[in-house]
């Protein structure tokens, strides 16, 4: 079932047709073992269909590499790719809803003072990001935005007439980006976690 559960939409297939794909006797052995799982937390309901938990059997959590991100200029493009996938501990993303975080590589140093749990964000770390549905950034908040489709991590700022995108860097040369209400731009997510580079 979990196999399935990869490659097919098993929440919207018909009892009937899942009981021959997995080779039950009876339907209703299929519900029960889909409640099971179910509770279990080992398939969970994501986009409208069961898929499988990013839970690994060691209690580890595996999280989808989206690519990168640019701590300066943004100039890495946001294709919604999974180019990896990095194994974290549980503790790392506590109190987060896993399946709506995703890891980023962070490209620059324009945000190598900002601090998120004691962890600064360099070049070459991986950043955890929390994608939710209608986010509002607080202010000072670090995000993730797409700017004409480029990916971007800076500390939000909401002006009167504007967005301010600031850097947190302990260089003096980097400047805010500002963004206007005619701009393609949708704030991604919030920035949750640092894991860094492997040395």
């Amino acid at each position: 079932m979990m196999d399935l559960a990869k490659v097919h939409d098993i929440r919207g297939m018909r009892r009937v047709d899942l009981k021959e794909l997995v080779g039950c006797e009876y339907p209703s052995q299929i519900t029960h073992h889909l409640n099971q799982l179910l509770k279990r937390g080992d398939l969970v309901s994501k986009e409208g269909r069961y898929v499988p938990s990013l839970r690994t059997k060691a209690g580890f959590y595996t999280v989808p590499v989206m690519g990168e991100a640019d701590c300066g200029e943004a100039t890495k493009f946001a294709d919604g790719r999974v180019v990896d996938n990095i194994i974290v501990s549980p503790s790392i993303v506590k109190n987060k809803d896993i399946s709506k975080v995703y890891a980023l590589i962070a490209r620059g140093d324009s945000m190598n003072k900002a601090d998120i749990d004691g962890s600064t964000i360099e070049n070459g770390d991986f950043v955890l990001v929390e994608k939710t549905e209608s986010y509002e950034p607080k202010p000072n908040e670090i995000i993730v935005s797409i700017i004409g489709g480029l990916a971007n991590i800076k500390r939000f700022q909401r002006e009167s007439d504007r967005i301010v995108l600031k850097p947190d860097s302990m260089r003096d040369d980097y400047f805010p980006i500002f963004i206007d209400a005619s701009d393609d731009f949708a704030v991604e997510g919030r920035v949750v976690g640092v894991i860094k580079k492997p040395l």
